[in-house]
């Protein structure tokens, strides 16, 4: 009973409240507190910060974790959003808790707080950079014309890339974009254009599946993984590098060196101060596959293990595992 209610509470569905005193009122007993669901006061956070409403999305994820202490994607979004607002104590204070429960998850709100932070201090810059070890370029796409023909901003990411795959001449590259059109993907094109440009196609990998920023860094995430390559050169266009490098960050991958297109250059010289860091901060958070929202009632797993003295650091990995989530483009 003890373990199923605090796995419950873990991944968010469960249903908490007191249960009634034992007197001879029989039909008549009233219930000291009507149950609480967490998820209703998860999914009110995460749509409060979604409409950039930051301190009342940290108060909604408090009642959220006073209901339910072991709500792991709570403490998570608490981490990322308190150092949205500068509450260094709340943030320090979850990320502990969290690290206790579930080490894998609090090790993605790190990666989501540092890679805001580096993102927002990106200046864009067009130069391609010397790097060394294990690492991979990757170039984003960019919506094809109507013929499946490359936009103009396209072929200047991939001309980009090809000037960062000159420098560093034995790292792979990958180049990332579904969306097809007139059957031609945006990675399809770009492949095509590197190896016509002399970019030997053995070091191209194509990831062609996805049609988001998000689904972009995911996606690769995953590519990158099988080659044991963790650290990347992020190309892509000077309006798009802050956002694209806190979601590849999430991933867990970490952006080594960047370089863009010329595309409106001086626009983006200054860093992102904080106050314009919600977006990028936002999107991060689906990108790390913290849900978006939550379905009350989610059933407990039946392999959980039984309960001890250490159960809530055991089951917390298994707890996140079951849990749904979604992406945004």
């Amino acid at each position: 009973m003890a373990a199923a209610t605090i796995g419950a509470a873990a991944i968010g569905g469960g249903v908490i409240g007191t249960m009634p005193a034992l007197t001879s009122a029989g039909p008549d007993v009233v219930r000291a507190a009507d149950a609480l669901d967490s998820t209703a006061l998860y999914n009110e956070a995460q749509a409060k910060f979604a409409a950039g409403d930051v301190p009342g999305g940290l108060a909604s994820l408090k009642k959220a974790i006073d209901v339910a202490p072991a709500d792991a994607q709570a403490l998570a979004l608490q981490v990322v959003w308190a150092d949205q607002a500068g509450d260094a104590a709340t943030g320090r204070s979850a990320l502990r808790r969290l690290s206790l429960m579930n080490p894998a998850l609090a090790t993605t709100a790190r990666n989501i707080v540092d890679g805001v932070a580096n993102a927002a201090a990106i200046v864009p810059d067009v130069s391609p950079k010397a790097v060394s070890g294990n690492v991979a370029i990757v170039v984003l796409g960019y919506g094809l014309n109507g013929n499946g023909t490359m936009a103009n901003e396209l072929v200047r990411r991939v001309t980009a890339g090809r000037a960062q795959a000159e420098l560093t001449s034995a790292a792979p590259v990958v180049v990332t974009g579904g969306a097809p059109k007139k059957g031609v993907t945006e990675a399809a094109a770009m492949r095509k254009w590197l190896v016509e440009h002399d970019v030997a196609d053995s070091r191209i990998l194509v990831e062609d599946k996805s049609g988001s920023t998000v689904a972009n860094a995911q996606n690769t995430a995953a590519i990158l993984a099988g080659r044991g390559i963790r650290d990347i050169v992020l190309v892509t266009s000077p309006n798009h590098i802050r956002r694209a490098a806190a979601d590849f960050a999430a991933t867990g991958l970490r952006v080594v060196q960047t370089v863009t297109t010329p595309t409106e250059l001086s626009k983006y010289a200054a860093p992102l101060p904080k106050e314009r860091q919600s977006g990028i901060r936002l999107e991060a958070t689906r990108t790390a596959r913290i849900p978006a929202t939550r379905t009350a009632g989610i059933p407990l797993p039946q392999n959980l293990p039984d309960p001890g003295p250490g159960l809530i650091p055991e089951i917390g990995s298994k707890l996140i595992e079951i849990l749904g989530t979604g992406s945004s483009n």
